[in-house]
């Protein structure tokens, strides 16, 4: 079942960036890292900015790993974002579906191999720095919190770098 989620996710995405490819394609990457909790966590990633649907509505793919409470868990997210400023200071909300991988080892539960779940997350958050192409390393940072539902984390606390 996870994989048939998984594919759909992916064909939506595909389908999304035939009609509108001028609009779509990775136009800058980061780093991000914080806290989840249930399972109690720490954890670090990465995103990409894959443009926007429409003029407000960006795609934002991300990858994080989290580590602690007896449980290993990968999380790919596919998630869009409405951007309601256009300026340095941009606050945004969205959600997005995802797919997670679940190794409990120890603490929460029997060890029961590795498991794909799919969860749904709403996410809302803050970025601000430099406009594209700014001279600093760094072009952006955010503050983000994901609230999930499904075998997922029920918040994540994150804050990261573009660049």
């Amino acid at each position: 079942m996870a994989g048939r989620f998984f594919l759909a996710v992916l064909s939506f995405v595909a389908m999304a960036g035939v009609g509108l490819g001028q609009e779509l394609g990775a136009r800058s990457y980061g780093l991000r890292g914080g806290v989840n909790m249930n399972p109690d966590q720490f954890s670090f990633g990465a995103h990409v900015d894959m443009g926007h649907l429409a003029s407000r509505i960006r795609l934002q793919p991300s990858f994080e790993l989290g580590l602690g409470n007896g449980v290993f868990l990968g999380s790919a997210n596919f998630d869009a974002h409405y951007l309601f400023s256009a300026r340095r200071f941009r606050p945004y909300a969205g959600g997005g579906l995802g797919v997670n991988f679940i190794d409990v080892t120890n603490g929460m539960g029997r060890s029961g191999g590795l498991n794909i779940e799919p969860a749904l997350n709403l996410v809302g958050g803050v970025e601000w720095g430099a406009p594209r192409g700014g001279s600093q390393a760094f072009r952006r940072y955010l503050l983000e919190a994901r609230v999930g539902m499904g075998d997922t984390p029920e918040l994540k606390l994150v804050a990261g770098l573009n660049f």
